[in-house]
């Protein structure tokens, strides 16, 4: 739940600076959407796209089909970064490419793809860098760029707006228009779609409390039992009841606190391959656990501990002593 949180925060915080997403129902000139623009006049700034939808082939016969963005080299709506975190303009030359879309296709900084659009056209795109982007696995390139790939026009598909308190009501009824979205409801539309992922986390949450319980149980008896003869003796001997649970149920305690750090470092390895499987050309998911979760897992460990132990030490009380003492090892 972390990772999916971080993989959001990184999508909507760092890389998203948009507020509102317009999309035309058909392509458009920015000289026929020049009433749009006035009416987005308050906007601090507006970004036209274009979309095409193309196959990519690698260099080893890979294909993949995904969006080429045409987008002008002064944008202000995408934060474009590398896989080390430095930020990166759009080129003049050559495209940006997502660590995925890399993978899949098998090229690297440098290498060409070859780009065929629905209508036949065929581009070669030389990868310039590759972007770190969470979500979404197009292929972006400036205007300039794309003129020296292609000889189709300009024309604007999406318009991306920076600006809050935005008069959208005039849009949502314009015929050319197809879809108003803000951020926040894009974030949310995606939420909605984990919701499932989020249900099935909660169970495993569950599940997984209710094995931790089961094995402390399981321990907390063994442990009782197999050492019922000592128990007898230290109460022959005059031990008092709260000196026998020290001496035997500190030790469950003393397990737990070592055993809690190789607790944290498998299951965030065990993260991490979960992850990697879930990851899809569309979504990347990143292991992040927070100080928080690891903080709570480790009380609930602790506080099964604690329960075990006051179940156990209610049978110290039942120590029947001649019995036990008499008992075959």
């Amino acid at each position: 739940m972390n990772s999916i949180n971080g993989m959001l925060d990184r999508a909507f915080k760092e890389t998203v600076h948009y507020d509102v997403e317009i999309k035309l129902r058909t392509p458009a000139t920015v000289e026929g959407l020049a009433d749009i623009y006035n009416t987005l006049s308050s906007g601090q700034h507006v970004d036209a796209t274009m979309a095409l939808s193309v196959y990519l082939y690698g260099k080893e016969g890979d294909v993949q089909s995904s969006y080429l963005v045409v987008m002008d080299e002064g944008q202000k709506s995408l934060n474009f970064k590398d896989t080390k975190g430095k930020e990166i303009p759009l080129p003049e030359e050559g495209a940006l490419i997502t660590p995925r879309m890399a993978k899949a296709l098998a090229v690297d900084i440098g290498d060409t793809l070859r780009a065929e659009s629905l209508d036949g056209t065929v581009m070669a795109l030389k990868v310039a860098d590759i972007v770190d982007f969470p979500v979404g696995n197009e292929i972006y390139l400036s205007k300039t760029a794309f003129a020296k790939v292609s000889a189709l026009p300009f024309l604007v598909r999406t318009l991306l707006i920076q600006g809050q308190d935005l008069d959208l009501s005039k849009l949502n009824s314009d015929p050319r228009i197809s879809l108003v979205e803000t951020k926040e409801e894009m974030r949310n539309n995606m939420l909605i779609v984990l919701e499932s992922l989020q249900s099935f986390q909660m169970i495993l949450i569950l599940f997984a409390g209710l094995l931790a319980f089961a094995v402390m149980m399981v321990l907390g008896r063994m442990n009782y039992y197999e050492r019922i003869r000592e128990l007898a003796t230290l109460k022959v001997l005059g031990f008092y009841e709260n000196e026998m649970k020290r001496l035997v149920l500190r030790e469950t305690i003393w397990i737990t606190v070592f055993g809690l750090p190789f607790g944290y470092i498998l299951g965030s390895l065990l993260l991490g391959v979960i992850l990697d499987q879930a990851t899809t050309p569309d979504l990347e998911i990143l292991p992040m656990i927070e100080l928080s979760s690891i903080a709570v897992g480790f009380a609930f460990m602790l506080g099964f501990t604690m329960l075990v132990n006051f179940m156990m030490g209610r049978q110290f009380k039942k120590v029947d002593m001649v019995a036990s003492l008499k008992s075959v090892e």
